[in-house]
């Protein structure tokens, strides 16, 4: 049997998330590790020595790198635009964090810029194993009929995720799903704000309807107090014609008891088992060397999903602004304007 051909890969961003994504790829054993792009020298100088790889010394670096397969673009959320436009015109396949943008305007430029590459937005819930054991089901269960998302996170991530409005560093991921198990771009949106701190909204509140009258409820924010038990209390009820399935998220009933109290493990993300990565983000990286090796187009969380969940997200925004219920008809004059 002919041996598959290693894919040679490298992240441009060096922050917490650019990290897990050196990991993540460092423990493929199809995935030769080439290196990172990152402004800090000293920080690209120390991932390249836990991890591997050279530091690029420019974004142009990477781009021109000919032997380089893919690229991981983890840059701060309002920061993807010219690392994507840049990869793509030297037609590097592209696995883009979520959000895919932070304006209507770039991602429907990146939209356009994907259509000759192999790429794919940064959803990588959409590989979460309870999240696809769902969308599995879809066909036997019938249409969806509501879905309710809740997500909390402690107060202390504000100060970093505070750089970009709640409903793109929390809730993208769960329009997104909204999106994806609705089968249908959204009809109209309503959504309020909360906000009981200096800075960044704290909180939102988003109601979707899609067409047919399904409905979606979204709600949270940085609302746990400030501690390490508990970063994250997430959950999902999915109401199809044929069942509800419920998902808590760190929650699965592995908890570690000391001291400081209960600690809710997360095996879902950044899963380590004896120096190899596995979890969602794994799990959306093999599937992409999967499309890079055989030369086809994602079709799940693709460019065209992470569009889709910022037209979303924007329309909740205005929303919020206007204190009116949103039409899918406007923000597509919007974004072509």
């Amino acid at each position: 049997m002919a041996t598959q051909r290693v894919v040679r890969a490298a992240v441009v961003g060096g922050g917490a998330f650019g990290e897990s994504h050196l990991r993540t790829l460092a423990s493929m054993p199809d995935v030769e590790l080439a290196g990172v792009y990152t402004l800090e020298q000293v920080r690209s100088a120390e991932l390249c020595g836990r991890y591997g790889g050279v530091g690029y010394a420019t974004l142009d670096a990477v781009a021109s790198d000919p032997d380089l397969d893919l690229v991981c673009v983890v840059t701060p959320e309002d920061a993807h635009f010219e690392s994507f436009r840049v990869l793509a015109e030297h037609g590097k396949a592209i696995y883009v964090e979520k959000p895919l943008a932070t304006s209507l305007e770039e991602a429907r430029a990146m939209v356009e810029l994907s259509r000759s590459i192999t790429a794919m937005s940064g959803h990588c819930l959409r590989f979460e194993s309870r999240v696809a054991h769902v969308m599995a089901q879809r066909d036997r269960l019938g249409p969806v009929r509501h879905m309710s998302f809740r997500n909390k996170r402690a107060r202390s991530e504000k100060e970093v995720y505070g750089r970009v409005h709640p409903a793109y560093g929390i809730f993208c991921h769960d329009i997104e799903l909204a999106n994806a198990f609705a089968r249908q771009p959204f009809d109209r949106v309503c959504a309020l704000e909360t906000r009981f701190s200096e800075g960044q909204v704290d909180g939102m509140n988003i109601l979707i309807e899609y067409p047919g009258g399904v409905t979606c409820s979204i709600e949270g924010g940085w609302y746990l107090p400030t501690q390490e038990a508990l970063a994250e209390n997430d959950r999902c009820s999915l109401d199809f014609a044929g069942g509800t399935f419920e998902i808590h998220l760190p929650n699965m009933g592995f908890t570690f008891l000391d001291s400081n109290g209960y600690r809710f493990l997360n095996q879902q993300y950044e899963h380590n088992v004896y120096g190899m990565e596995f979890g969602a983000l794994r799990a959306a990286l093999e599937y992409l060397v999967r499309c890079v090796r055989t030369g086809t187009r994602p079709t799940v969380s693709t460019i065209e999903d992470g569009f889709e969940a910022v037209r979303l997200v924007e329309a909740a925004l205005v929303s919020a602004q206007t204190g009116r219920w949103i039409n899918a008809e406007d923000m597509t004059r919007r974004g072509e304007s």
